[in-house]
């Protein structure tokens, strides 16, 4: 959520920049306007869509056993805001009863009005109102209180005809949330200065004559309604100026000068480079094709020796991979995965013919490093029955969120991801050699070794009817309540 704010009050910022240097000086006021809510609507969905690029993967190398994704959420707390969260809430509260109370100040207008005619225009007339406004479709005035309400009627009516209420309403919902940010309050001011301008146009196309005098002559004070739009919402030289200059056109450079900065703004927070994959990558080979490789080489220093790894479908024979029946196989070795449809086979491979090896000798002298220092050097990734926390996955992924704290520093931030921790299994069940593969830091990477490091003994991994030490990795997903 923190992440979403900020990258929306930096859109929001520099789209207000772009158009104080690029537009403030314009006079197409429909371009204007749907430039200042364009803009503010870009920046609301634009940090939450994700426009996919390719970009290079970081792959981590791994022999462990992948376990499925551990989702641990954060806890609910109640009630527990820090001091300027509670100032966010009391400030968003009193702009949201402002709000409130100014649509109940006009409701309360409505109804103490009557509905009147002048010139054809259909007005609410309330006595004693001393200046004019207008909500959608309602205009409220007390035409005594003006020499040529006329005029001023009509200016109402350009602000009822182009819904400028509509565009307060919607920014002042946003104020509510956003009232940090100047840029909104400053955009707000613009967009006021947009509709009176539109307005006056539309005043002007119907009455030349009297409607500048009026504008002049025009000293009516304040009404101090934020959703309603008045008469005297303007500065009253701006607007004679402005109406002096009057114009339609705006340069095509300038247009698609604006196009490009918005759109490379956009780009940079919309765009999300294909990195959150969450691949790990096993090795391409096992720790006993490892093994037997780096003794046939010290046996047979002056040959080179390859790994070759090929698929099998589950099913096929060892005998179908055309590689296998190479005279240059040395070694073979099937490699399974759970829930998959195919095996790896992998081949050590050399530039000489498999009969000149003495291959026997090879295993021989690979079961005596192994029984020399198996604890030590032997952790097993290929094994019969694998490691299994008490009570299965499910009682794996309730332990890890019972005992999860989420770390306050990542949730100030509002850091979530997938921490992947490495593991070994060793033959007590016990865990050990914990290994941050892939964190996402804020405290969350720490956190996620502690978890694993209090967890109960395991039920051991067996291969060949004897307990073995096994490898695995374990994704721990941090999320955030919504």
């Amino acid at each position: 959520m923190i992440t979403y704010l900020i990258e929306f009050a930096i859109l929001h910022l520099v789209f207000f920049g772009i158009y104080k240097v690029m537009l403030a000086k314009e006079t197409h006021l429909s371009f204007l306007r749907s430039f200042l809510i364009g803009s503010t609507i870009l920046s609301l969905i634009l940090p939450i869509v994700e426009i996919p690029t390719k970009a290079s993967i970081p792959t981590i190398d791994t022999e462990a056993i992948l376990l499925p994704v551990i989702t641990a959420s954060q806890q609910s707390s109640g009630w527990s805001l820090t001091w300027y969260e509670i100032v966010i809430v009391i400030i968003s509260t009193i702009l949201a009863l402002k709000l409130l109370l100014n649509l109940i100040q006009i409701y309360g207008w409505y109804r103490q009005s009557e509905t009147d005619k002048l010139d054809e225009i259909i007005i609410r007339k309330v006595a004693g109102l001393q200046n004019s406004f207008t909500f959608f479709q309602w205009i409220f005035i007390d035409p005594r209180n003006f020499e040529h309400p006329e005029d001023i009627i009509r200016h109402e009516l350009g602000h009822a005809k182009k819904l400028h209420s509509m565009d307060l309403l919607f920014f002042h919902l946003l104020t509510i949330t956003f009232w940090w940010l100047p840029s909104m309050w400053l955009m707000i001011r613009e967009l006021k200065a947009v509709h009176e301008f539109e307005a006056d146009e539309y005043a002007l196309r119907i009455n030349n004559s009297t409607y500048t005098k009026t504008l002049v002559q025009c000293t009516l004070k304040a009404h101090g309604m934020d959703l309603a739009s008045s008469f005297d919402d303007a500065p009253i030289f701006n607007r004679l100026n402005f109406m002096k200059k009057m114009k339609k056109k705006i340069s095509i450079w300038k247009v698609a000068s604006i196009a490009a900065l918005v759109a490379i703004s956009g780009a940079m927070f919309a765009c999300e480079e294909q990195m959150e994959n969450d691949q790990i990558n096993s090795l391409n080979y096992s720790a006993d094709t490892q093994l037997f490789l780096e003794t046939i080489s010290s046996e047979y220093p002056n040959d080179v020796f390859e790994v070759v790894v090929a698929k099998l479908p589950n099913g096929s024979k060892i005998d179908d991979i055309s590689t296998y029946k190479e005279k240059y196989t040395v070694y073979a070795l099937v490699r399974e995965y759970a829930d998959s449809d195919f095996r790896n086979v992998e081949m050590i491979q050399s530039n000489r013919l498999s009969t000149k090896y003495d291959l026997t000798k090879v295993q021989q002298k690979v079961e005596e490093q192994i029984d020399a220092d198996e604890d030590k050097v032997i952790v097993e990734t290929i094994v019969e029955k694998s490691a299994l926390f008490p009570g299965g996955l499910e009682s794996f992924h309730k332990f890890i969120n019972e005992n999860m704290i989420y770390p306050s520093q990542a949730s100030r931030l509002g850091v979530e991801g997938k921490v992947f921790v490495e593991f070994i299994i060793e033959k007590d069940g016990s865990l050990s050699n914990f290994k941050v593969l892939k964190g996402i830091g804020a405290g969350c990477d720490n956190e996620a070794k502690r978890i694993l490091a209090k967890s109960p003994k395991w039920v051991p991994a067996t291969k060949n009817g004897k307990i073995v030490r096994q490898k695995m990795a374990a994704p721990i997903a941090f999320t955030l309540p919504d």
